[in-house]
Order: structure tokens, then C-alpha cells, then sequence
């Protein structure tokens, strides 16, 4: 006949978290600060939060492990929740951790549902205490410590779930209620999903829209002998940061004309490009994008010497939208190539005013200033670049031109 173990005594247990809780709380904290310290050295933008477990929820799982015929050990008296944007930001915490941390577990929580269930999704991680942290452990407490993640819209549902099922008696819930929270669950995921596609969809286009630069500032460096590109180093320019893989997109055919395009374009095919955005500015399309388009078609009228082609293209990306100051910068250049100085200024102090924080307008317009022998001016812009972004090279390199020439 076996013995029943004693159960916990509530009161003896309560003295001892009374005295260790002060701890625990610094502890959090602590650990708080390096995994957000981690996460901004790698460039994750989370949220991060701790908590310390109540004395009653404590306590209650104690004895419910202990029913179980389990030897308590919690696990998770200490949790950390990181809350990011993205589905890959998950990856990338994981990641981090691992390699600033010993990892002793780690569960994906919503691998447990099939496609008809519904509950949140989260990855939970079990991480080892550092050594000496704490000087005292709880009672029925391992070394350990939970990190739960998440993404916004995740956190969301497990706030809700929290609220509507777990504080309710689920089993009483009608089909329908089920159905519509399964709904529910299911939207949040494919936005999560959705979401990530954009960022994707986003960043690629960013890479290809850097490179197009590229193209044209190549060509207005062979013209004026100084670019955005002069002497930038080969990581800032290594054609090897765009060899990425294409986002899936939707089966439309504005979408894959686009990416055409702009495949063809950075491969250095002018001529190409130039048909693909002649086909897509003949649909219909809003004016914000065929803004965008007509562009881009510029620049590579402007890389293949049509400069008249160019500023026309230009112009119309203006007419329909007055506030795109890449276009500005791109209609300046190409005036500042034809020597058309005060219409080249003249674009540039209207990109400036549209966004005074972006570095392109002051660098491009003390490169026409400098062209002008301007050099009080150009060095002027200079600095305002340095102060928007003191690691820009090229800002940097033609101030110390200006100053050779002014302190010769």
C-alpha cells in the first residue's frame, strides 16, 4: 500500500516566496534589459515584457503538479513575452537567444492544433538561469526561466482566447461561437502570413529600387565625374546584396510586369525595361503608382542619354504626384547633366522642402553648388548631409575636396 505524499503547506511556502519575491522581480528585470539589449545589437524591434508569478498561481499549479503525482518543479515562475512585428522576428529572437543563452527546451505551441481547432500560437522557451543570479530559488522551482514569443497579432489572440475560453466554461460555447472564434483564429494567422509576404514584397522592393539608383548615379558620375557612388567602398556596393529571391505575388498582371521590369532594369536591359513600363503605363493603375512608374522609366532614359525623354517622364511622375522627391532628385540630375544649373537647384530645394530630413536633396544639390564653384554653399549642404547621416562616404569625401580647394 503506498504512502500518499503530504501535501505543501501553504503557509510555510507563502513565508518563503514573501522573503524571495523582491529578488525574483530584480531578477526579471535584469534579464529584461539584456534580452532587449540583445535584440536592438541585432536589429529586432520587439517588445518585451516580464512578469513574476502570484503567490495563489503559484501555489496552484504546486498542487496541481503534486495531484498529478508529480515532483513540483516549476518552470516558469520567471517569464519573459517578446512581441514582434513579423513571423520571421520569431526566428531571428530564437536565434539570438540560443546564442546568448542555454537553451533547455523549446515548444512551438500551436503545432498541437489540427486545421479544424483554434488556439493561439506561440513559441515558449525554456532557458537556464545564469549562474549566481539569484543567491536563493523558490521551493519547488528548477534554475529555469520561460521565454514566451510571439507576434502582435498572436499576443492578440492570446489575450482574447484568455478572456473568452479559458475564463469561460468552453464545453458550454455553442458550434456556431466555436466556428466564429475558429474564424477569428484563422484570420489573425493568414494576416500574420499576409503581413510577412508585404515585408517581403517591401524590402525587395527597396534592394531593386537602391540599384536602379545605381544605374543612374553611374551614368551622371561618367558625365560629371562625381556621384552618390564615389569611393563608397565595395560593401555599400557589391552587386551581391541583390541576388534575393522573388516574393510569390499575387497572380496579377500590373505585379509581374513590375518586377519584369525592374528585373531588367538592374540587369543593365534599358531598352527592355523601358517597354515593360511603356505596357504597364497603358493599364490602369492609380496615380501613386504610375507616379512610381513613369519613374522609373526615366531613369533609364536618363542611363541610355534621353534626356529629353527623361524630363518628360519626369514631369508626368510630378503632375501626378507633387510629393515623389525621388522624382525631383531624378528630373535635378538630369538638368544638372545638361549644365541646366537653376533648374537643377530649383528641383533640389523642392525635395528639400518636401522632406528636410532625407540626406539625397542637400548631397545632390552641393554637387551642382560644387559644379558652380559654389564652394561656401556646397560645403554648406555638405555638413547638413553629415548631420542627417555621418556615415555617408561620399558627403564626406567631397567636403574634404571643398576644403583642400578653400584652404589651399
Amino acid at each position: 500500500m503506498s504512502v500518499k505524499k503530504q501535501l505543501p503547506n501553504r503557509l510555510n511556502v507563502k513565508k518563503e516566496y514573501d522573503i524571495l519575491i523582491s529578488q525574483y522581480e530584480e531578477v526579471s528585470r535584469k534579464l529584461q534589459r539584456k534580452i532587449g539589449t540583445l535584440l536592438r545589437t541585432n536589429d529586432i524591434n520587439a517588445d518585451i515584457k516580464f512578469r513574476v508569478k502570484n503567490f495563489d498561481s503559484y501555489f496552484e499549479k504546486i498542487l496541481k503538479l503534486h495531484a498529478q503525482g508529480d515532483t513540483p518543479r516549476l518552470t516558469d515562475v520567471l517569464g519573459i513575452r517578446i512581441i514582434c512585428p513579423f513571423l520571421e522576428d520569431i526566428h531571428r529572437v530564437e536565434q539570438t537567444l540560443a546564442a546568448n543563452f542555454r537553451i533547455e527546451e523549446i515548444e512551438k505551441k500551436g503545432l498541437k492544433h489540427s486545421f479544424r481547432e483554434f488556439g493561439y500560437d506561440s513559441t515558449h522557451i525554456l532557458i537556464a538561469l545564469p549562474r549566481d543570479i539569484l543567491s536563493k530559488h523558490l521551493p519547488y522551482t528548477s534554475k529555469m526561466f520561460e521565454v514566451q514569443i510571439r507576434t502582435i497579432l498572436q499576443d492578440a489572440w492570446a489575450e482574447v482566447e484568455h478572456e473568452l475560453v479559458y475564463k469561460a466554461n468552453f464545453s458550454v460555447l455553442n458550434e456556431p461561437i466555436k466556428r466564429k472564434l475558429a474564424s477569428l483564429n484563422a484570420i489573425l494567422t493568414l494576416s500574420d502570413v499576409l503581413f510577412q509576404e508585404i515585408r517581403e514584397y517591401h524590402r525587395v522592393a527597396q534592394d531593386f529600387g537602391f540599384k536602379l539608383r545605381q544605374s543612374v548615379e553611374k551614368k551622371a558620375s561618367q558625365i560629371k565625374g562625381l556621384s552618390l557612388l564615389d569611393n563608397m567602398g565595395p560593401e555599400q556596393t557589391n552587386d551581391a546584396r541583390f541576388n534575393l529571391t522573388m516574393p510569390v505575388l499575387p497572380e496579377k498582371p500590373l505585379e509581374k510586369l513590375l518586377y519584369e521590369g525592374l528585373q531588367l532594369h538592374s540587369n543593365g536591359q534599358y531598352k527592355e525595361a523601358v517597354d515593360i513600363y511603356s505596357r504597364i503605363l497603358r493599364m490602369k493603375a492609380p496615380d501613386v503608382i504610375r507616379s512610381i512608374i513613369y519613374n522609373h522609366r526615366g531613369m533609364a532614359y536618363f542611363v541610355l542619354s534621353e534626356y529629353k525623354k527623361a524630363e518628360r517622364d519626369f514631369n508626368r511622375s510630378i503632375q501626378l504626384d507633387n510629393n515623389n522627391i525621388r522624382s525631383y532628385n531624378n528630373r535635378g540630375l538630369c538638368y544638372r547633366t545638361q549644365q541646366k544649373y537653376a533648374q537643377a537647384l530649383n528641383d533640389f530645394e523642392v525635395s528639400i522642402r518636401i522632406n528636410p530630413s532625407a540626406y539625397e536633396g542637400y548631397y545632390m544639390r552641393a554637387l551642382t553648388y560644387y559644379d558652380l564653384d559654389d564652394l561656401a554653399k556646397a560645403l554648406q549642404d555638405c555638413d547638413q548631409v553629415i548631420n542627417i547621416l555621418p556615415e555617408f562616404v561620399p558627403a564626406q569625401n567631397l567636403k574634404r575636396m571643398i576644403n583642400a580647394r578653400l584652404f589651399q
